[in-house]
């Protein structure tokens, strides 16, 4: 296990040189945010976008590979295939630029950054509750409005298709434009997790509103 960390960690560092200094040192502020699961109208964008709740790992792992995100891999995307979960893609003009996760129930995360809602990878959901992950537009197509049209998307697939009540998320403090589009779903913030990372060792405190908002199960990790 740690010498495959090594590996990743220097695979990424020859990717991205800037993340060796993340690796020294990193503060990440995020904010949890609750969306109930309703039957909205999705908002209108170009005709030519189309979003698809796709069970195609190679599509899906090409998708995520050319955004650089080398953590969620095809053994990955196998995994959360095979129990359950469910991977949403945009496509423009045929071209895969945006990916979503959802997960239900238990789940094993792939990293556990301050992007993440929990600092253990094995995660318990409530039963009507589902969790949003792995969200990326790309770069050359942002600033359209994709990224809300994905989550009213989402949101009203399983309002039609199940008997799910709410679905959380989190993201940076910093990620405005994500935080705007759950606020216009509805969203509300139920608790803010900071983590710090040093040497690799990372250290997190969770802050919530109200307790009873916290429909999930990382309670090993918080006793500790």
């Amino acid at each position: 296990m740690m010498i495959s960390k090594i590996k990743y960690y220097i695979k990424l560092a020859i990717k991205k040189p800037y993340l060796i200094l993340s690796f020294i040192y990193k503060k990440h502020l995020g904010v949890i945010i609750s969306i109930p699961i309703n039957d909205k109208e999705l908002p209108i964008v170009n005709k030519e976008i189309t979003t698809v709740k796709s069970d195609d790992a190679n599509k899906i792992s090409n998708f995520y590979k050319r955004m650089n995100r080398d953590s969620v891999d095809l053994n990955v995307i196998k995994s959360w295939l095979d129990w359950g979960n469910d991977c949403f893609l945009v496509y423009y003009n045929e071209i895969i630029v945006g990916g979503m996760w959802v997960f239900k129930n238990e789940i094993t995360l792939n990293n556990t950054s301050g992007r993440t809602i929990s600092s253990q990878k094995t995660l318990k959901i409530n039963g009507d509750t589902l969790y949003g992950g792995n969200v990326i537009i790309d770069e050359n197509y942002r600033g359209n409005g994709i990224n809300q049209y994905l989550l009213h998307y989402v949101i009203k697939y399983y309002a039609v298709n199940s008997d799910y009540k709410n679905m959380f998320i989190i993201t940076g403090a910093s990620n405005g434009a994500y935080i705007r589009s759950t606020m216009k779903c509805n969203g509300r913030l139920i608790g803010i997790a900071q983590v710090r990372n040093i040497l690799g060792i990372k250290r997190r405190k969770e802050i919530f509103l109200d307790k009873k908002e916290k429909t999930w199960d990382n309670s090993e990790v918080l006793k500790g």
